[in-house]
């Protein structure tokens, strides 16, 4: 009688096991891509940040599918394959809601999309903005943070290839994560 329970204790651990392994495997579903604008009416995200920092007067609203068509656009050129010649990251896509960020980080694996994602807030701390990681998913198998830690590597291949984004995202005055889109706010703060 021990041997049969042991047994489907065991039948049992491994099918959890195999379940998860395949809800980790499946992609995500991906958010929309903006449609490539006409031509002379491209948006210069960059240039904007930069122009807005510098003037201190506007607040700019940046749509989701833009902000994933520029990111798609500008990292196509930055990054390359960083495990290899069968695991490309092959690019990021980035799910906007009220408060947070799901970045999407996609893979192609021997010509299988693969995506893992990451939970992300903006907070603003006296003169400093933090990013904080709340946990995160490979594929649809959604976990903590602390298992999110094998991500880091892309994270860092990302984060590098998008510096001057960021910097430039960070001299506003205020970030604000919306339903579907990021509003940015350079005015001076009210005293």
């Amino acid at each position: 009688m021990k041997r049969f329970l042991f047994q489907c204790l065991r039948l049992l651990l491994l099918s959890a096991l195999g379940g998860a392994a395949w809800v980790a495997h499946r992609a995500e579903t991906l958010p929309p891509v903006a449609p490539a604008p006409e031509k002379g009416r491209e948006n210069d995200l960059l240039g904007d940040l930069r122009q807005a920092a510098i003037k201190r007067t506007t607040i700019i609203e940046i749509k989701e599918a833009d902000l994933n068509r520029y990111l798609s656009n500008t990292l196509a050129n930055r990054i390359g394959s960083t495990m290899g010649s069968g695991f490309a990251l092959h690019g990021v896509r980035v799910d906007l809601e009220p408060g947070h960020a799901r970045v999407i980080l996609i893979w192609q694996i021997y010509g299988s999309p693969r995506t893992a994602s990451v939970n992300l807030v903006v907070r603003r701390v006296d003169d400093h903005f933090h990013v904080e990681m709340l946990g995160g998913a490979f594929g649809h198998l959604r976990l903590p943070r602390g298992m999110m830690r094998p991500l880091h590597p892309s994270l860092d291949v990302v984060s590098d290839a998008l510096e001057q984004e960021i910097k430039a995202l960070f001299q506003m005055t205020q970030i604000t994560l919306a339903k579907d889109k990021l509003v940015l706010d350079s005015r001076f703060p009210a005293a």
